[in-house]
């Protein structure tokens, strides 16, 4: 069992932001586990109590408002929920800028009363009581004066439905995958999306967890599968770079299929020469995982061929995919992929492409999915 730390009077409200602060702003470049871990020994604690405290921070269930919702008036940073033990909720700044600590509770009712009068159809029947909860529909951030009714918001020039605010991230991507294999992914989408409102996918920030990043892989997987592609790209860009961040490998079959994905992305949108290059690092990272000629390799150097011929390439597309029909052939001689990738290279042989930007799509995968 974890040991926490002894209760010591040192543990002031703006103590404990500190090392939420120092925790989170490592763990953007180090991941949330050494993070958490270097945080412990720079203040002296344990690393279960350090856990509990940055746990409580981002918690979706127990957060009086979203998390990252909240900033400080005075210094501009973001704001975090912290409970010591006899004391109430109270948000402060991350790190603590000297201002007083907030009572959570008398944001919350504030934020709430603010979402009913001015968004009240975005508030389920039944659930004026967690008002606050669906903050992030309607607004983009809480600016907090003085006091917890000292707020000045930030409205979305476009309000979002929530859907089930106070779900954890993990249990929100467990139903977004259920939906998706139910062949229901609008139900999908609108689960992930109101699990990401909060973040920006195009700025610097990664995510701290995988399944944060996951599900912004997932939500670019059904958005481009939904004809969107350029909504897809953002999300594929930052889940890919959170998960290549977060697990350290890029030949991590969830790094890999992540980069699938943006390759794919890439395509769809029609920007060939950032397309063939995913596919070639995902050849790259193939070979490293499973070897040069094992199936998904020769998918990816197939589909790889197919994309340099939309891009104009003709010689070089067909260079490569007559070469990898004739490793397919030897190592993998009655895999029906063979006959596929022969009717795609006698296509390339006949079939002119249009200008580039306008390209002849030819379709061609050895395994479902692998490309």
């Amino acid at each position: 069992m974890p040991i926490r730390t002894t209760v010591l009077p040192a543990w002031t409200p703006a103590f404990v932001a500190d090392v939420v602060a120092t925790t989170l702003e490592h763990a953007a470049v180090h991941g949330l586990h050494q993070a958490t871990r270097y945080a412990a020994r720079s203040y002296g604690l344990s690393p279960a109590t350090v856990e509990e405290w940055v746990s409580r921070a981002r918690a979706v269930q127990a957060a009086p408002v979203p998390p990252d919702l909240l900033a400080c008036h005075t210094c501009a940073r973001s704001m975090i929920l912290i409970q010591l033990p006899g004391c109430g909720r109270a948000y402060l700044c991350a790190p603590s800028c000297g201002r007083t600590p907030v009572p959570a509770d008398e944001i919350r009712d504030a934020v709430a009363a603010v979402v009913l009068h001015r968004t009240p159809h975005l508030v389920p029947t039944g659930k004026t009581t967690q008002a606050a909860s669906y903050a992030l529909g309607p607004i983009q951030r809480v600016t907090v004066g003085a006091t917890g009714t000292d707020l000045h918001i930030t409205w979305r020039a476009v309000s979002r439905q929530v859907t089930g605010p106070m779900m954890a991230m993990a249990q929100r991507l467990h139903m977004a995958q259920r939906h998706a294999a139910d062949n229901k992914p609008e139900r999908a989408i609108d689960v992930l999306h109101s699990g990401l409102l909060h973040i920006d996918p195009t700025s610097g920030r990664l995510a701290l967890d995988t399944a944060t990043a996951r599900a912004a892989a997932l939500l670019a997987t059904l958005t481009l599968t939904s004809g969107d592609p350029a909504a897809a790209l953002p999300w594929a860009q930052w889940g890919h770079r959170s998960l290549r961040h977060l697990l350290r490998d890029p030949t991590n079959p969830e790094v890999r299929a992540a980069l699938r994905v943006l390759a794919a992305t890439h395509r769809a949108a029609g920007n060939l020469t950032a397309a063939a290059d995913c596919y070639s690092d995902l050849i790259r990272h193939h070979t490293q995982a499973d070897g040069p000629y094992a199936l998904p390799t020769l998918a990816t150097q197939a589909t790889l061929a197919v994309v340099l011929y939309e891009h104009g390439r003709q010689e070089p597309a067909q260079q490569l995919l007559a070469r990898t029909i004739a490793d397919h052939r030897r190592v993998h001689p009655h895999h029906p992929a063979v006959a596929r990738m022969a009717a795609a290279l006698y296509r390339m042989h006949t079939t002119a492409t249009g200008p580039p930007g306008h390209p002849t799509r030819i379709a061609t995968s050895a395994t479902p999915g692998a490309s």
